[in-house]
């Protein structure tokens, strides 16, 4: 055999090996169309739910693909990223709350406070397993896209209270990482 011979058998074989590991990271985040699904069908508006949930898809399935600390970030970063849609589906399901004449709604609240919450499960996880900033970008950006299915019901105020809420959580997690660095 010559040498044209082995680049291209070479060529074949990476390019089976990388639909390979497509295949499989298709597969195996799948189950993240269901919480798309969930919310988008629990949720107040069900488009923007779904339009988040194919990003949260893409976004893992690139990540699982790519390997590395990507792929590391996404059990965390999604499973952080559902503290907010579960707290904005079930409060949406008890509505107002009011307090003498004063009613206010709880679902801004629970986009904050479940931001909150995720950003200080990811910066948990990432401070004690010093991971490096792919992993903490990655696992922003699973963390916002779970969210903002869940948060998407409240429109962009509900979007911006979910960012605030991760970075406020995030933030104390990135100082350490950073002084360590």
């Amino acid at each position: 055999m010559d040498s044209v011979d082995l680049d291209h058998i070479r060529h074949n074989v990476r390019i089976a090996y990388e639909w390979s590991r497509l295949r499989r990271a298709l597969i195996g985040f799948a189950p993240a169309l269901v919480v798309a699904a969930v919310a988008s069908w629990l949720g107040g508006n069900p488009l923007s739910s779904a339009s988040f949930g194919l990003g949260l898809y893409l976004a893992g399935v690139v990540a699982l693909w790519y390997g590395r600390e990507p792929q590391r970030a996404v059990l965390p970063g999604v499973v952080a990223g559902l503290v907010p849609v579960v707290l904005t589906i079930v409060t949406m399901r008890i509505g107002h709350v009011c307090f003498g004449d004063q009613c206010t709604s709880v679902c801004m609240a629970a986009c904050v406070v479940g931001g909150m919450g995720a950003g200080v499960a990811v910066g948990i996880v990432g401070v004690r397993k010093h991971y490096r900033w792919l992993f903490w970008i990655t696992a922003s950006a699973l963390v916002l896209c779970t969210g903002a299915t869940g948060c998407a019901c409240l429109g962009n105020a509900g979007l911006a209270g979910l960012a605030a809420g991760y970075g406020a959580g995030v933030l104390p997690a990135l100082a350490r990482r950073g002084r360590r660095a």
